[in-house]
């Protein structure tokens, strides 16, 4: 299984190795590795709160963890990323607006997701250094933002990142 840090770890190398400048592939292999790093770590705090830390080698462990979608995590993190939410969340969550660190958890996803698809899909899209230097730290911070969201809330936002829930 993915490990978040390790992939951070990967996409901080590939921005430093070697002595000459990183290439177009190592650029682009860092800006979609810091991504999936936050990504992973979602996965692994879901899988684990829904199935129980110690159970990594089970179907139901599995089926939570490819359960999530890259669309709908996004999707969830943008509708969130508001001073005050909707009617619907606010009787899925039964709150009427996140903490500052979900709300920077998600804004931070969103931008990386993006970057993430003109990094994988976009022949055209350029990455310089320094842009993919702060993409990867951006990640990072996404990271920590994440650690610091509430348990309650952070299982809430877990739940309706898996689940669309009807009105």
């Amino acid at each position: 299984m993915p490990d978040a840090a390790d992939l951070l770890a990967v996409a901080r190398l590939l921005l430093s190795a070697g002595s000459a400048a990183p290439s177009e592939a190592q650029l682009r292999r860092a800006v979609s590795t810091g991504y999936y790093a936050v990504f992973h770590k979602v996965l692994r705090a879901g899988a684990e709160r829904f199935m129980g830390a110690d159970t990594q080698m089970t179907a139901g462990y599995n089926l939570l963890y490819r359960g999530f979608s890259h669309a709908r995590m996004k999707s969830v993190c943008v509708s969130l990323n508001v001073p005050l939410l909707s009617k619907l969340l606010r009787e899925q969550l039964g709150r009427a607006a996140v903490s500052q660190d979900m709300r920077d958890f998600g804004s931070i996803f969103a931008i990386l997701q993006d970057a993430r698809h003109l990094a994988d899909y976009d022949p055209s899209a350029t990455f310089s250094l320094s842009n993919s230097t702060d993409l990867v730290s951006l990640a990072e911070t996404a990271m920590t933002a994440f650690d610091h969201i509430e348990p309650d809330e952070r299982v809430d936002i877990l739940a309706l990142m898996l689940v669309s829930a009807k009105g």
